[in-house]
This record gives C-alpha cells, sequence and structure tokens, in this order.
C-alpha cells in the first residue's frame, strides 16, 4: 500500500490542527514570537482555554495561588510552558473516529516520550520546546492509520501485544511502517520541517544519511520511557543504554544515569492533560 493510497482512505476524515497549534509550532522557527498575539487566541478558544487554565491550577503548577485568565497563566507558567501546554491540549483534543484507537493511552504515552524528551533536550544543548513537540507527536501516523484502516490497525496492535515487533508488523500488514506516514502528515500540516524528520527518522534515526538529533532524542525517549514502564532500576537501564546514539547525541551517560530519576518523575501525572 503506498502512502497516497493511504491518505486517499483518510480522506475527509482528517482531525483538523486547531490553528493556535498551527501558529506555536510555526513560532518554534522563529525568534520574534509574539506572546500577547498568542496568548489572544488561546482566550478565543474556549476549549484550549479551560484546559490551559486547568492545568495551571493544578497542584503541580499553581502554588496555592489561582490563575483565572490566560494572562495569568502564562505569569504562572511562563510563555514556554505556556506553548507546550497548549500544543499537546490540542492535538489531543482532536476526535478520531475509530473504534480500535484507545485515545488515553496513545496520548499517556504521546506525553511521556514528550517530556522525556523535553528533559533529555538539556542534556543534548537542544531546543527543549522543539524536543517536547517530536517526542509528543512521534506516534502521529497511528493518528491516519486508525482513520483510514482501522482493520489493519486492529490486526497490528494484536500481532504487537502477542510480542511481535510493530515496525515488522507495519512494514508486514501495509508495506509501510507508521513513522513515514507520520512525517507526511506532519508535512501535509506544514509543521516544521525538523519536526517532519523527527517523526520520520524516530523509529531508527542512524540509517539515514543525515542524522537528526531530534529524531534521536525521540528514539532514546521512548526507549527510556518503555524502561520506566516496565520498572527497570536506573542500574538495569544503564547497562542497555545505546552507546552509539548518546555518543552522536553527545550525551554523557554517566550524568544521563545520575538524573534517571528526574526523568522518571517528568512521566507522572500527565492524565491531566486529557
Amino acid at each position: 500500500m503506498t502512502l497516497d493510497e493511504i491518505f486517499d482512505k483518510a480522506l475527509g476524515r482528517l482531525p483538523m490542527v486547531p490553528k493556535v497549534v498551527q501558529e506555536l509550532l510555526a513560532s518554534f522557527e522563529r525568534d520574534d514570537s509574539n506572546v500577547d498575539a498568542i496568548v489572544e487566541q488561546v482566550s478565543h478558544d474556549q476549549v484550549l482555554s479551560a484546559k490551559v487554565l486547568r492545568l495551571a491550577n493544578s497542584s503541580r503548577m499553581s502554588g496555592g495561588r489561582p490563575a483565572k485568565s490566560i494572562d495569568d497563566a502564562v505569569v504562572r507558567l511562563g510563555f514556554d510552558n505556556l506553548r507546550m501546554l497548549v500544543v499537546a491540549g490540542g492535538m489531543a483534543g482532536m476526535k478520531v473516529e475509530s473504534s480500535s484507537f484507545d485515545r488515553k493511552a496513545f496520548w499517556l504515552h504521546s506525553f511521556q516520550t514528550g517530556n522525556v524528551a523535553r528533559w533529555l533536550a538539556k542534556l543534548a544543548k537542544l531546543d527543549a520546546n522543539t524536543a517536547y513537540t517530536c517526542g509528543l507527536l512521534h506516534n502521529i501516523g497511528e493518528l491516519l492509520i486508525h482513520i483510514a484502516l482501522p482493520q489493519e490497525m486492529s490486526k497490528i496492535d494484536k500481532m504487537v501485544v502477542a510480542g511481535t515487533d510493530r515496525v515488522q508488523v507495519e512494514n508486514m500488514v501495509l508495506g509501510l511502517n507508521l513513522a513515514t506516514v507520520g512525517g507526511e502528515l506532519a508535512r501535509r500540516w506544514q509543521f516544521p520541517a525538523e519536526i517532519q524528520r523527527a517523526i520520520t527518522q524516530h523509529q531508527n534515526p542512524a540509517a539515514f544519511d543525515e542524522f537528526e538529533p531530534y529524531a534521536g532524542v525521540v528514539a532514546l525517549a521512548n526507549l527510556l520511557t518503555a524502561q520506566f514502564d516496565a520498572g527497570l532500576a536506573n542500574a538495569d537501564i544503564a547497562e542497555v543504554l545505546p552507546a552509539k546514539l548518546l555518543d552522536k547525541l553527545a550525551i554523557d551517560p554517566a550524568q544521563l544515569v545520575g538524573e534517571l530519576d528526574a526523568a522518571r518523575e517528568v512521566c507522572k501525572g500527565l492524565d491531566e492533560l486529557l
């Protein structure tokens, strides 16, 4: 099956990316982001406004002081955190009409990967917001496949649960993998080029002629979140870290292992984004 065939099957049913999310993603490539303009856009979206205010007033963010407006939320969270939360809230709010799509599980994994990618970006000296967004959206191709080919997607999920490698199954059933589909979807949604590359390459970043650092960060974030979910201790994780990938990202393995508890912490309390 070709990319065009998959997109043709999803024609007319693709979820719409909120305009404010598109603006925020585009702002990653600019140094002149207008905070007031973004605040005004968020304020005009009732669903996003409610979600951002709920997060700003959550136990982790509030400090006991209520945020009553988006302006208050900017002061509370800072612009970078506001931008991150609006992107997350806007993407998670997209409707996917598919009985086989587990929305909560999908976005919780995406939020975890995004948060760990953001944490890793500091070690790799990359932009944390871009890394977060790449992690958040790395599996976006799965949305499209659930819309276009729900039966095939259900079959893939069952085979993965049974222990088969997901990329291998995707190639067997579809003739291509979800990272390729996700990269094309990001291109059609006009996401920044770095995000497109990270989505396309994250399953095997070393296989591409030009290494994309954000793809490497997402691959490592995916690995770490899976190890956290499996209950591996820090010492066990240290033994299986991909040395070549860490070298390409210029991340010190000892520093990473020494700060793994902080990475575990950023994976907690993410249900509030849903």
